[in-house]
């Protein structure tokens, strides 16, 4: 039985980086520690980072497993990760915490990140400059891992480089090199003994991406220090930490959990998905084994069922009912047959949301039970499989005696994923949208009118609450409703459980 604390330090303050991880952690029962929400800054404003650091200092005992956002700690966030200005030195410096730390005979799980490169033209999480240049700053980076590859360029491409001032141009190519360097002292603190296993994510990438260039010359570094078995690189960010909670708890009560891998398309299961740049069973198989699994091909405790893409879309432009039910029909008799302990749903069909029909059917399934199933369907394949992941490790260790699983908790997160993947990014956040645009709002920001967005979410959430109560067994209302970051991409909200006490 797992009985130690858990130091949990977020890659930021939203309610999918820090809250799925406090839910899925409650669920299990973990003691978890983590820093106050004001500790840890606002989108782009970076926290008080000496606070932070003092309080770990002040909070770390020996004995204790820590799960750290290594962006966090020396930049003080995703976005800050981004836009700061801080040298080299001042992040190797903010770094060398970790080895501080490890002195108290710590256990230290970490995850960073390789900076992403958008291709489009919005500063919302980027530098200013990216409002105009954005799209051109991506072909650059495309040049340039190219060039890493020792590939031909092609002159058009030289041209359009030309368009953006040199200065933004300098400003992009510091950024890139001090995060590649900052991974480099990373991954040297594996080597070290310091982090004892590393999640390496690739935010945001493609096949052509400078991120995906960047990770094998860092996977060469790893590869050259024989600390493969401690380093896992793959795409991802924001289920990062899920994924080391999971290893965490694997590790400790000496289990390897076994993945039985099964597709509702095999035959696209090596398409790419969107943002990402390497096939869907290679980044299943990563996320498995980063979350402390391994991948068998048969008599699996869990069975993942990956309702994988054809095409890349956004769950935004499916269609309202499914031309071709083969596949579904196939997915749901793989459910049925099943012998694994544990079946983790992962719907990865589109990016940004669940696939309605898939969605709608299981909810009628009566014969499932979800004590031991679990589904997840948000913005990638990465995030929605070491979600999957996580989740399904939980239940696992749960059922084998080696967690002491709170079942009323496991139900009340897994309500949470079928109205904010399904409920809202699937279906209300279309209508959100027009309607906020109406009211003066534009584009993702629901700032000017964010009283009225709550209370609209709120009220059209409701046709979807009872089939996620009736399949899950459960009576709730929710209590708490909000947008992290006051916009209309993510949702965070709580739920309240029949006869439970209202939260503070």
């Amino acid at each position: 039985m797992f009985d130690k604390r858990v130091i949990f330090l977020p890659v930021d303050e939203r309610f999918c980086t820090r809250d799925y991880f406090l839910l899925l952690a409650r669920a299990a029962n973990i003691d978890v520690v983590t820093p106050p929400k004001v500790y840890l800054g606002a989108k782009k404003t970076p926290p008080d980072l000496r606070r932070l650091s003092k309080w770990l200092k002040e909070t770390v005992l020996p004995g204790d497993y820590l799960v750290i956002s290594v962006d966090m700690l020396v930049h003080g966030g995703l976005i800050p990760s981004r836009i700061s200005l801080d040298t080299l030195d001042t992040l190797i410096e903010r770094l060398g915490l970790l080895e501080e730390l490890k002195k108290s005979d710590v256990k230290i799980y970490a995850t960073t990140t390789i900076t992403r490169t958008p291709f489009y033209n919005s500063s919302e999480e980027e530098p200013d400059y990216w409002q105009y240049f954005g799209l051109d700053m991506y072909d650059l980076s495309r040049l340039l891992a190219r060039s890493f590859r020792g590939e031909m360029v092609h002159r058009s491409m030289i041209e359009k480089i030309g368009k953006i001032p040199s200065h933004f141009v300098t400003d992009y190519l510091v950024r890139r090199i001090r995060n590649r360097k900052l991974v480099s002292s990373v991954i040297e603190l594996v080597d070290k003994g310091v982090i004892d296993f590393l999640n390496l994510v690739l935010d945001d990438n493609s096949k052509e991406s400078i991120s995906l260039a960047e990770s094998e010359i860092h996977r060469a570094m790893v590869d050259s220090l024989k600390i493969g078995s401690r380093v896992s690189i793959h795409a991802g960010a924001d289920e990062a930490t899920l994924s080391l909670l999971a290893r965490v708890l694997s590790e400790s009560v000496g289990e390897i959990p076994t993945f039985e891998v099964h597709y509702a398309s095999p035959e696209h299961k090596d398409f790419i998905p969107p943002y990402e740049g390497s096939p869907l069973y290679q980044g299943i198989q990563n996320h498995i084994e980063a979350a402390g699994g391994k991948v068998v091909d048969s008599a699996g405790e869990i069975l993942l069922l990956a309702n994988n893409p054809e095409v890349g879309l956004d769950s935004a432009q499916q269609l309202s009912a499914p031309t071709d039910l083969s596949a579904y029909d196939r997915f749901f008799r793989e459910i049925e047959a099943a012998d694994s302990i544990i079946k983790g749903i992962a719907d990865v069909k589109y990016t940004n949301g669940a696939d309605n029909y898939l969605v709608e059917e299981l909810l009628k399934r009566s014969e499932l039970n979800w004590l031991e199933t679990n589904y997840s369907a948000w913005n990638t394949a990465g995030n929605t499989l070491g979600t999957v992941c996580a989740h399904s490790i939980v239940q696992l260790l749960g059922s084998k005696g080696l967690l002491k699983v709170d079942q009323s908790r496991i139900k009340e997160l897994q309500a949470i994923f079928f109205l904010e993947h399904w409920a809202f990014q699937s279906n209300i956040r279309k209508r959100l949208l027009v309607e906020a645009e109406k009211r003066g709002s534009k584009l993702w920001t629901v700032i000017p009118v964010e009283s009225w967005a709550e209370g609209f979410v709120r009220s059209e959430l409701t046709p979807y609450i009872p089939p996620v109560r009736d399949a899950l067994e459960m009576e709730f209302e929710i209590e708490r409703l909000f947008f992290p970051w006051h916009r209309s991409f993510e949702l965070g909200l709580s739920i309240l459980q029949k006869d439970e006490p209202r939260g503070d």
